[in-house]
């Protein structure tokens, strides 16, 4: 191909670029590569901040954390061949968590598919249904340059602003040169306008739930602003069963953060049935509290789900109304719909709360060491941090044991897949769009897993600061509360399930130059945390902690102290 032709490509890269800024993109997250040259350098010299990484599955995690973190749509950009594959896990995270990526592959020309060239593999369509969109516009060079804009503001148009937000992919195929001077490029609106827009949907009408008076409100991630949830639940009476994600773990007595242990004991998940229950945002972590809010509807109680996508959203199949429309527009229009029947409906779940949770904190307290012990102590930290917890068991020891506070910190976890996949590299990315300091609680397993998301640390400068508690238990601490634990033979079960390894985290992390700790009491984690949380890059803290059926038999433990205390406090 000719000069011209690597200009006219080179102006279409940074007309899309050009594009995407205009529209609020602030972040790129780039892997090197040859064939993505022409969009890799117009991003280079755009002002839109650019991480670095080499592997693709960590770049792509990166993004989610920084989208998630940022609440805007990141650009993720890879050269052809597997490198596109490598991008599968995180689009799959962020499809099912609502969290928009726009994800640019580079692609060979179509005269260089089917005949052996290097690095080329069928890459339209690669990402299947995982994505929202997929753009697949050919060579550019032979694109008409009033096409160059639409192209690009589409991609956050459809990132942002269908029934839920999520990934949306565009497929480039590149010719040599993959280095040239731009030509021009065609103008954009006026005032720097982005070339799509989107008007404010219109506000939903009034709703009014015709309620007899029990009803719990069960939030998720993307439940709205907690004043409007709160507020909320003051005027219908009903408790507030908060995930951790929901950021409504404040001390307000509407709010419930330990419905999972509430409704593991049959006697109290039996006396608190309610007869409404409205869900909002992202499904709770606790399988326990789904299958009590399954029982519950199949009993006779309403399910009402806020958001139009409930439906996509929620396994259960027992929904009575689902209410569309942003969550802060629904919240103000909910009103009772008669005489609350048990005006100490209410009453009852704050003294379970109170009961529980006051049961948890003498048991965790110092010198517990233990892994709800660590959790819970990560969870206190002040509010201008944020905690980010994978997926198995922290983020469900966050849920059963976290408490509240009366400003919750931030928490994040990739809960659309609840994979263990690109964990540190999540954290990474909420890192670096965070002002705060950020924590990140993952098992020794989740830690190794995504162990090239370590080479780069958070980029050039150490941008941002991130404290890496790893909980190592041995590996595969889940498994130890399933089935599979008395049913598959003890040599068996070590070899499939606790994944047995011989490095350990702290040298590992040592070996990439990291900050790196080992603790084996309470003490010495409170210690380690004053030093490394806010301090500048990465530090690590290895819990050295006991093996896994002694933590099955901490958590037994707990939940029946917790069920004692809670059966005396309401009188069942």
């Amino acid at each position: 191909m000719s000069v011209a032709t690597g200009s006219i490509q080179a102006a279409f890269c940074a007309t899309l670029i050009d594009e995407l800024e205009r529209a609020g993109v602030t972040d790129a997250v780039v892997s090197p590569g040859s064939r993505s040259t022409p969009l890799a350098l117009a991003i280079a010299g755009s002002s839109l901040r650019m991480h670095v990484r080499l592997d693709e599955r960590s770049a792509c995690f990166v993004a989610v954390g920084l989208a998630r973190t940022t609440q805007r749509p990141v650009l993720v950009l890879v050269t052809s061949g597997t490198a596109a594959a490598e991008l599968l896990a995180g689009v799959v995270e962020a499809q099912l968590d609502r969290v928009p990526l726009i994800v640019a592959t580079a692609d060979r020309p179509p005269e260089l598919h089917g005949i052996g060239a290097a690095q080329t593999i069928e890459q339209r369509g690669i990402f299947g249904p995982h994505v929202l969109s997929a753009i697949d516009p050919g060579p550019v060079h032979a694109l008409p340059p009033s096409s160059w804009r639409p192209i690009a503001s589409r991609l956050v148009h459809d990132a942002l602003t269908g029934p839920c937000a999520g990934p949306v992919a565009i497929n480039l195929p590149f010719v040599e040169p993959l280095v040239a001077e731009p030509g021009p490029v065609p103008p954009g609106r006026s005032g720097g306008r982005p070339w799509y827009s989107t008007a404010p949907g219109a506000k939903t009408s009034a709703v009014e739930l015709a309620v007899g008076g029990r009803g719990v409100i069960v939030a998720g991630q993307g439940a709205g602003s907690s004043d409007l949830v709160l507020g909320a639940a003051r005027r219908l009476g009903w408790p507030v069963l908060a995930d951790p994600r929901s950021g409504l773990s404040s001390s307000d007595r509407c709010v419930v953060t330990v419905a999972d242990t509430i409704v593991r004991d049959d006697r109290l998940a039996a006396t608190m049935r309610p007869e409404t229950i409205l869900i909002a945002g992202a499904p709770p972590a606790s399988k326990v509290l789904a299958g009590w809010i399954d029982d519950a509807a199949a009993a006779g109680a309403e399910l009402v789900l806020l958001g139009g996508d409930g439906l996509h959203r929620h396994p259960s199949q027992l929904a009575a109304l689902v209410v569309p429309g942003p969550a802060d527009h629904l919240w103000p229009r909910l009103r009772p719909g008669g005489v609350p029947d048990d005006p100490s409906w209410l009453g009852r779940w704050s003294a379970l709360q109170g009961a529980i949770d006051s049961t948890f904190a003498q048991a965790l307290d110092d010198p517990a060491w233990n892994e709800p012990a660590v959790v819970r102590t990560i969870a206190q930290l002040d509010a201008a941090s944020t905690i980010v917890a994978s997926s198995s068991m922290p983020i469900r020891d966050l849920e059963w044991f976290g408490g509240t506070r009366p400003r919750p910190p931030v928490i994040h976890a990739n809960r659309g897949a609840n994979g263990i996949d690109g964990v540190v590299s999540t954290a990474m990315g909420v890192a670096l769009g965070s002002p705060g300091p950020v924590v990140a609680i993952v098992g020794d397993l989740a830690f190794l897993h995504d162990v090239s998301s370590l080479v780069e640390g958070l980029g050039e400068g150490d941008q941002g600061s991130l404290t890496i508690v790893v909980l190592d238990n041995g590996g595969g601490g889940i498994f130890s509360f399933l089935p599979q634990r008395s049913s598959v033979p003890a040599e068996a079960f070590a070899r499939l399930f606790t994944t047995q390894r011989s490095p350990r985290p702290e040298a590992v992390a040592a070996g990439f130059g990291l900050r790196s700790h080992v603790v084996a009491d309470a003490g010495s984690l409170r210690t380690r945390l004053a030093e490394s949380v806010g301090s500048a890059g990465i530090s690590v803290i290895v819990c050295q902690l006991p093996d896994h059926d002694s933590n099955v038999e901490v958590h037994a433990r707990l939940v029946a102290d917790a069920v004692a205390a809670a059966r005396a406090a309401v009188g069942v």
